[in-house]
């Protein structure tokens, strides 16, 4: 049996602290970093284990693979090495708690069920983009981070598996993944399994995440086994009637068994279960008290999207309790490509100038920063809008903008802020009321570009050297 290490202690450079947990496959410390002033997780293989050629390899792919995977959502992997005969790697640290530690009090809320599924989607469509199957998606391996931004991270990629690989890693009738989550073609051990895999698993979790149970709550591995290769796709709302009914068809096609009819992608799935928060709580088929039928009012094409996206802030507006703040309006987000400029002194204001001048300077940069959604660093562009914000506005960006940016991320029509007009309608000194006017550029593949104007009511206020936006209004749409 391997020593377990004592406080105190050095091993590999690396300070030991604490006993994290232990397991058949070695142990966890928190260990503090020996090259850096940082807390590291430290895991390592028991020796008892380490014999096994397929566990090593297992050991020492999880932390090739996560060292490549650099992403906000996914648990970074620092060194790996061998020392006294024992596989060791130091991990990022994350101080909190799983999401299948929080499932032993109940279901989560939808709109938490929501976040944690898009911020854990992301992690796997870089992950996939990057060649790399997870193949053990599981609440266990969804670990939350204490603290307000409540940051979720996709850890444990030790099965995991490059998509142009074949059983090479993988025995002949071993099955390593959870099989509380595992797609029917991992039952199959088919050797072509690809992203829709990790779909399933999501779905699995996302169902158990609304519901507190296991899709399929078996009493043995068979009846598991059958489960997913045979039985009926749960239903999240008969579970939970607190769950609306709309997930029930997201649930479906996430866990379909057949999985060309899954979602293509995890990051599809996630914008479909934001769409699916929005619906009523009530099953259709209860009875209920006649409305009237709502008046059908046409409205262009092109405007379809835009009404997603309304949709997703009204959501969030009622998730957070912040709606009151609106007025008469709500948010309009779009997407697209080009440089966006820094928030944390929007424009590039000097700190020190608090003129009219460089307030409307200010708002306008702040109007194109708004206006111009970076596909390629979402993360640093919600950054600089959390940055650009004071007041009221920075509480609902905060709250808001997640479950904006998975519908904006999945959307065909990618669209930039240009030209910003701003003109001050009232205020002075350190407060001024604005009125912006910003154009847009709509860009679609293989079809021409077009053009509209954004008409936006913001507030600027001088905070701390900066010029910050504390209110931030489209009239596009109504509350």
């Amino acid at each position: 049996m391997a020593r377990t290490l004592a406080q105190g202690q050095t091993f590999a450079g690396y300070l030991i602290e604490r006993l994290l947990g232990v397991g058949g496959m070695g142990e966890v410390y928190l260990a503090r970093d020996r090259d850096l002033p940082r807390q590291v997780a430290l895991k390592l293989l028991s020796p008892a284990v380490a014999d096994d050629a397929e566990v090593r390899a297992r050991f020492l792919r999880e932390a090739d693979t996560a060292a490549r995977l650099a992403h906000p959502n996914i648990v970074a992997v620092y060194a790996r090495g061998r020392t006294e005969d024992r596989l060791w790697m130091a991990m990022q640290y994350i101080e909190g708690t799983d999401v299948a530690a929080v499932l032993r009090d109940g279901p989560l809320r939808p709109d938490h069920a929501v976040r944690i599924l898009g911020e854990t989607a992301r992690a796997l469509d870089h992950a996939h983009r990057a060649g790399v199957l997870h193949r053990d998606v599981k609440p266990a391996n969804i670990l939350l981070a204490w603290g307000p931004e409540q940051r979720v991270f996709l850890a444990d990629f030790g099965i995991a598996k490059a998509l142009d690989q074949t059983s090479a890693l993988t025995r002949t009738g071993e099955m390593y993944a959870s099989f509380q989550y595992a797609s029917p073609e991992q039952f199959e051990l088919r050797t072509d399994m690809d992203q829709r895999s990790d779909v399933y698993a999501l779905g699995c979790t996302l169902y158990h995440m609304l519901t507190g149970e296991l899709p399929y709550p078996g009493g043995s591995t068979a009846q598991l086994v059958n489960g997913h290769l045979n039985g009926r796709i749960p239903q999240p709302s008969e579970q939970n009637p607190s769950v609306p009914v709309a997930f029930d068809e997201v649930i479906a096609r996430a866990m379909a068994k057949d999985r060309d009819q899954r979602y293509a992608s995890c990051g599809e799935f996630a914008a479909a279960a934001v769409r699916a928060s929005l619906e009523p709580t009530k099953r259709w088929d209860a009875p209920s008290t006649p409305v009237p039928a709502p008046v059908s009012v046409p409205v262009p094409r092109r405007r379809g999207r835009k009404r997603l996206i309304l949709a997703a802030v009204v959501a969030a507006i009622i998730v957070a309790g912040v709606g009151a703040g609106f007025g008469s309006g709500a948010l309009k987000f779009t997407i697209g490509a080009g440089s966006v400029p820094n928030a944390a002194t929007p424009g590039g204001v000097a700190p020190s100038d608090a003129s009219r001048d460089a307030a409307i300077k200010a708002a306008c940069d702040y109007g194109i920063l708004m206006t111009t959604y970076d596909y390629n660093d979402g993360d640093g562009w919600q950054t600089n809008v959390v940055n650009g914000a004071t007041g009221t506005w920075k509480t609902q960006a905060q709250q808001l903008l997640p479950a904006i940016r998975l519908l904006l991320e999945t959307g065909a029509e990618h669209t930039r802020g240009t030209d910003a007009k701003c003109a001050v309608t009232s205020g002075n000194t350190t407060h001024y009321e604005m009125a912006v006017d910003v154009t847009q550029v709509n860009s679609t593949k293989g079809k021409a570009d077009t053009t509209e104007h954004q008409n936006i009511t913001m507030s600027m206020d001088y905070v701390d050297g900066k010029w910050l936006c504390s209110k931030w209004v489209s009239p596009l749409f109504p509350a």
